[in-house]
């Protein structure tokens, strides 16, 4: 048996008035229903300082709108920076350092690098972000897998590239390595960010401020932002040689030409310098800065497969069981339904993203994030299991 209770309606209230559908509101005058559409305040397209388009953001009504500037902050080739609100400098020590952290705390948002050396291997010696959001910490790095540098992360595993969406935030960090970017709404964090990545306030003019509030230079104030008890290495900086005529070519082919699309939502210029400078002292990672470039074009839903115009300067190498995408998903599907669900759901809500990676072939499918192995059928093929290993399975990874 089964018993239904009806709950008699709350009666509206002379005057009162509530949301409907379609943009709607609803007035109760003198015992009759009266409809007029909402009325939205008027809105301002602003100019962001950082040379980004504005972005369109939807009030809980789902009808009212108002546009903010994005919180971006690029970092590439390890010393090249580009603060929230579009300040471009040059800072290379080997160091922790604060990247983000909050002038009052609300969140409990901390971001910080590191680099990650091998005490065994003095030619390893990675980028490392620690994230840190209210109760919860994670590790972007590197580690060497059979000789070859592969990103750790808990989120989704692409081959090159790790990302590390902030819980209940829309936003991510993008990790690559020598390069990464921290995207951080406006809504919840503008006006109340500090360290190398600047104030997000689309104001450049206190984006270079030191712990004790002093507007400096930015490769000043940048080395100031040190983690408490860290000591300070100035790196050797490479011999300068003959720069090949190929990587300059590169850098004002690359970006100029390959990129047209993308000039209308992305500025190549600070790219176009930053990878000039590299060449021209010494450096040897002419492609990253077309690596970083290609990634925003990329968050700006413009992605370009450039790599394959580089005459193989820039190739990327994919293990024998995957293939190289451009345009790849953010989070690529496996055989975990719930993973699936969960994590393309987010993405999907966010916006039209994209990444480059290795990724499983067409045809075959990523068996989980724990076994990095492409199936060609989820209900019959399973890789062997791991012996003599403990895991723990957490709400949405699992630890072995």
């Amino acid at each position: 048996k089964f018993w239904q209770i009806f709950l008699p309606r709350r009666k509206k209230s002379n005057g009162e008035s509530w949301n409907t559908s379609n943009c709607t509101t609803a007035t109760c005058i003198e015992g009759k229903v009266t409809v007029t559409a909402t009325v939205c305040p008027n809105v301002t397209l602003p100019i962001c300082t950082n040379g980004r388009k504005p972005v369109k953001i939807y009030e809980q009504n789902g009808c009212c709108f108002h546009y903010e500037c994005e919180c971006v902050c690029n970092v590439w080739s390890g010393s090249n920076y580009m603060t929230f609100d579009g300040q471009m400098y040059n800072f290379q020590q080997n160091c922790s350092y604060y990247l983000v952290k909050e002038i009052i705390s609300k969140h409990n948002l901390t971001i910080t690098r590191s680099n990650n050396c091998d005490p065994s291997d003095s030619t390893f010696c990675p980028l490392a972000l620690s994230v840190t959001y209210q109760s919860v910490k994670a590790v972007l790095t590197q580690v060497k897998t059979s000789g070859t540098p592969t990103n750790v992360v808990r989120s989704s595993l692409t081959g090159t590239i790790s990302v590390c969406d902030i819980f209940c935030t829309d936003k991510i960090i993008v990790y690559r390595g020598s390069s990464f970017s921290i995207d951080l709404p406006y809504s919840l964090f503008g006006g109340n960010t500090e360290g190398q990545c600047g104030t997000c306030d689309n104001s450049q003019a206190n984006d270079c401020r030191s712990p004790n509030g002093q507007i400096e230079s930015c490769s000043e104030s940048a080395g100031l932002w040190t983690l408490p008890g860290t000591s300070c290495v100035s790196p050797s900086l490479p011999s300068v040689t003959a720069t090949p005529f190929s990587a300059v070519l590169i850098c004002n082919y690359g970006l100029c030409s390959l990129f047209t699309p993308c000039h209308s939502f992305i500025s190549p210029a600070p790219f176009v310098s930053s990878c000039t400078y590299e060449i021209c002292n010494g450096g040897n990672d002419t492609c990253s800065s077309l690596e970083a470039y290609a990634a925003e074009c990329s968050n700006a839903g413009v992605c370009i497969d450039w790599r394959s115009d580089t005459n193989g300067l820039c190739e990327h190498r994919c293990p024998n069981n995957k293939v190289y995408m451009a345009c790849g998903p953010s989070v690529e599907p496996t055989c975990n339904d719930r993973y699936n669900r969960k994590f393309q759901a987010d993405v999907t809500s966010s916006a039209n993203y994209t990444q480059e990676g290795c990724f499983c072939p067409q045809g075959t499918t990523l068996f989980n994030t724990v076994y990095d192995t492409c199936v060609g059928d989820c209900r019959t093929d399973h890789p062997a299991p791991v012996s003599c290993n403990i895991c723990t399975c957490k709400p949405d990874v699992m630890h072995y």
